[in-house]
């Protein structure tokens, strides 16, 4: 068991060596490209939609992705994307839309979610942005593991 920790802490150690970079004093483990966001409101609330993906390895033993995401705005909860090419068993990948340090921007958080044996691995990051953006990279500025 001690031997399967050291062997996941140097992985995600060795995945973050490989990838430096900062974002607002967080590290930057990887970029999710998103592209074709579009959002809508109506006095229910707001909702929006966008593609994002990610290729196998993009974080050591990570397995790739490709979804389309749905947050809701008044929600304000994690929901799981919606799987556009087939997924790896036990990977999901969610999103949030949460409101934004400026009022007028937009923040967007997604969490790809996979295990490797007993393993559970998160990496997780976000984004803020003013409305009419369909185009952006979220930084991977978290990875976590539980045994």
């Amino acid at each position: 068991m001690f031997a399967s920790f050291i062997t996941i802490v140097s992985a995600l150690a060795a995945s973050a060596a490989a990838l430096p970079g900062a974002v607002g004093g967080r590290d930057v483990y990887a970029q999710w490209p998103a592209f074709n966001f579009q959002e809508g409101c109506s006095p229910g609330g707001c909702i929006a939609s966008f593609n994002i993906s990610a290729p196998a390895g993009y974080i050591a033993g990570a397995p790739a992705f490709n979804v389309t995401c749905h947050p809701i705005y008044i929600q304000q909860g994690w929901l799981v994307c919606d799987t556009v090419s087939e997924a790896t068993a036990g990977s999901t990948v969610e999103s949030m839309w949460t409101g934004a340090e400026d009022r007028d921007n937009i923040k967007i958080s997604v969490s790809h979610l996979w295990y490797q044996g007993e393993a559970r691995y998160n990496a997780s990051g976000n984004i803020e942005f003013a409305p009419g953006t369909t185009a952006f990279d979220i930084p991977v500025t978290l990875l976590s593991a539980v045994l």
